[in-house]
């Protein structure tokens, strides 16, 4: 049975989720929270279908193993999988790919963009959900960027770094932005928000949506109408694990804001074979 002072659990490929954690935070800032990165197998965007499904399922025992009371699959390539790997989870799950999908879906806007991981990108799934929730025609147009998680985990408060992930950004979006002129662009991985404001600079007037801001409107609808709210009234406290460099997920978490951060630890990946 799920108890209110039970903890919100949020996994990734990466640091990426912390663009979820950040939105939870400022929502929902009673809630205790756990967050999962698998930064030893990162970008998830470039394994097979089996390898994200048998790596998702290790992260959501690990969290299941710790009580939580919803599941937010902030990884948009895990998200594309999905119900391939639910069932490993007793609590409710979010995923990013139904959020994005379904705020792009809302917004008045014939030509949407989405950039996402290439593994995103080939499954199409962003296309389809966001034509089949909208309420009017539109056209989508995808495009995978091999390099751009990867980047963005590494570079974040590093000029050097952040110059690649510019550049990277005009490769990616230039065609899309400048050709296709689209009218708004979905961050369809959760590392992109993170660099949301080297988007806006190169690319002025473009409107972005962060499926990151949907997925914590809907965990906090879900809490309301289920009563599971954290009922102490203080502050909640995020645990952060991760399979990859502990001092440099400390520092990220730093960076982009992340509150009451209550340690950062080492957790053994999945061997892959």
């Amino acid at each position: 049975m799920l108890h209110p002072t039970a903890p919100i659990g949020v996994l990734d490929s990466g640091i990426g989720g912390f663009s979820v954690v950040r939105q939870v935070q400022r929502l929902l800032p009673g809630e205790e929270l756990i967050y999962f990165g698998d930064g030893a197998h990162i970008p998830y965007g470039n394994h097979s279908e089996e390898t994200v499904v048998a790596m998702a399922r290790y992260m959501f025992s690990f969290l299941e193993e710790r009580g939580v009371k919803a599941l937010l699959v902030a990884c948009n390539t895990i998200s594309c999988v999905l119900e391939r790997c639910a069932d490993a989870a007793s609590c409710p799950v979010f995923s990013a790919v139904q959020a994005g999908a379904g705020a792009a879906a809302r917004i008045e806007a014939d030509k949407v963009g989405v950039i996402s991981t290439v593994f995103t990108h080939n499954a199409q799934i962003y296309p389809r959900k966001i034509l089949a929730l909208s309420p009017r025609k539109k056209v989508v147009l995808s495009c995978g960027c091999p390099d751009l998680a990867r980047l963005v985990e590494h570079s974040l408060g590093d000029p050097a770094g952040m110059a690649l992930v510019e550049d990277n950004l005009r490769q990616e979006l230039d065609p899309m932005v400048l050709e296709d002129g689209v009218d708004c662009c979905v961050l369809g991985c959760t590392h992109y928000p993170l660099v949301a404001g080297s988007i806006r600079k190169l690319y002025p007037g473009l409107l972005l949506i962060d499926p990151a801001e949907e997925m914590a409107q809907s965990l906090k609808a879900c809490l309301d109408r289920e009563g599971l709210n954290n009922p102490r009234g203080e502050l909640g406290g995020l645990s952060i694990y991760t399979t990859g460099d502990v001092d440099e997920y400390a520092l990220r978490a730093r960076q982009v804001g992340l509150e009451r951060v209550a340690g950062v630890e080492f957790y053994p990946p999945m061997e892959l074979e």
